[in-house]
């Protein structure tokens, strides 16, 4: 085999590599996902995505009880697929409509803002089944 032939070889094993752990971080990532939601029931959980094509990523796990109060938070920043979600307490206790309206741009701020916004989403969505709900309950007992 020529010296092309190693080239190759190298890009392809590393084209490998790289699918399997990001088959690995996809898996921590729906893990994390599923824990939140079943620890913190009832509530809500947003998440916020903010990457780059080359950069810094940085994606926020949000649960909040149903009064919007944070009650659970998770944070991975980074660039590689070894980046794995840590616990941010700073979070834990603030109100999610605080987060919301956060005027900084850094990117962990940017993805605290898009899953508090789920969240408020989310929380409004609920609020206007229960309306339509009740309201079709007054109209059948007329």
């Amino acid at each position: 085999m020529g010296q092309w032939g190693y080239v190759i070889v190298f890009f392809v094993c590393a084209w490998i590599l790289q699918i399997v752990f990001t088959m690995i971080q996809n898996k921590h990532f729906s893990q994390t996902i599923r824990e939140m939601s079943m620890q913190y029931s009832p509530g809500y959980l947003g998440v916020g995505v903010v990457k780059q094509r080359f950069g810094i990523g940085s994606v926020v796990i949000l649960v909040s009880d149903l009064s919007g109060k944070i009650v659970g938070a998770k944070e991975m920043t980074g660039v590689t697929v070894f980046s794995r979600f840590r616990s941010v307490n700073s979070l834990i206790g603030e109100h999610v409509q605080n987060l919301y309206e956060t005027t900084e741009e850094s990117q962990r701020a940017r993805a605290i803002k898009m899953a508090a916004e789920k969240i408020i989403r989310e929380k409004e969505k609920k609020s206007e089944q229960k309306k339509d709900a009740s309201s079709n309950t007054i109209i059948e007992q007329t």
